[in-house]
This record gives C-alpha cells, sequence and structure tokens, in this order.
C-alpha cells in the first residue's frame, strides 16, 4: 500500500510539474502531497508494527502481582540482613539513659 501511494505522489508532481492547465495542477500538487504524506506515514506505521510487542507477551495482573511479592521480598530481605549487620553502638548499650 505504501509503495502505491509513492506512485500517486510521483504521478501528481509528474503531472502537477508538466502540465499548463492550472486546475490540473491543483490536483496534481494536492494528490502529490497526499500521496506523499500517506507513504510517510504508512512507513511510520510499518516501523511502529515491527517494534511492537504482541498482546499474547503483555504480563497479566497475576504475574504482576506475584513479581511484586518477590520484589518486596527480597527487599525485606536485604533489609533485614543490613539490620543484623550493623552492630550496636557500645555507649548506647552499657547506659540507655544517657542522652548525648
Amino acid at each position: 500500500m505504501r509503495w502505491i501511494l509513492l506512485i500517486v505522489a510521483i504521478a501528481g508532481f509528474a503531472v502537477a510539474f508538466t502540465t499548463s492547465s492550472p486546475s490540473l495542477m491543483g490536483v496534481g500538487l494536492i494528490l502529490g502531497c497526499a500521496g506523499l504524506l500517506g507513504f510517510g506515514l504508512a512507513l511510520a506505521a510499518a516501523r511502529i508494527a515491527l517494534t511492537a510487542q504482541p498482546e499474547v507477551a503483555l504480563i497479566v495482573d497475576p504475574e504482576i502481582r506475584a513479581m511484586r511479592a518477590k520484589a518486596n521480598l527480597a527487599r525485606s530481605a536485604t533489609a533485614a540482613s543490613r539490620s543484623s549487620a550493623i552492630a550496636p553502638d557500645a555507649d548506647a548499650v552499657a547506659d540507655p539513659e544517657r542522652t548525648t
């Protein structure tokens, strides 16, 4: 389809540049511009279709919940390992009433 639009654009511009009739020139320019615009949009649509992800590959809600639960579990495990790795201050353990 996009190649047909390119041929229409070329033919429209060819008619516009070779005719001596103002009305035929206007029709040729309109066909040429419309064909060129359609060709550009068809190229863009083809490029988008090549990189688009199919609907079958989209993640569904149960999978999203499972991934969030796994991420939360990993986050809590790293937080727990960090808190156990940090030793409390020796002065705070010796005298909890003391303020600095």
